[in-house]
């Protein structure tokens, strides 16, 4: 059973790669499957607007406010280091937020 399972999984991908989809056909065939766009649902915490953050999950737009006064984030975790969430709101949003750094 796992054998056929990975023969077929192979052969999928041969088959994708030999009809030559590239990333861009593919995340139209997703739009076309799943009649939404992909998209990462998370925020970069030094760029969001209030409006995104206010609607992470147990957040309201004073938390929003404070977020954003205190920037700039080195990292997600310094929202509870700065002490601008609890640690229970921070669990709550830990996965829907992200920090990009700088490319040098």
């Amino acid at each position: 059973m796992r054998r056929t399972a990975t023969c077929m999984a192979i052969a999928v991908a041969l088959a994708g790669l030999s009809s030559g989809c590239s990333l861009s056909s593919m995340e139209k065939k997703y739009k076309d499957v799943t009649g939404s766009e992909k998209k990462d649902s998370r925020v970069e915490l030094n760029s969001a607007h209030r409006k995104q953050l206010a609607e992470l999950p147990g957040l309201t737009g004073a938390d929003a406010d404070k977020i954003i006064a205190h920037r700039p984030y080195e990292n997600r975790r310094d929202l509870v280091r700065k002490g601008v969430l609890t640690e229970g709101q921070f669990d709550k949003v830990k996965e829907s937020v992200y920090v990009e750094h700088a490319k040098d």
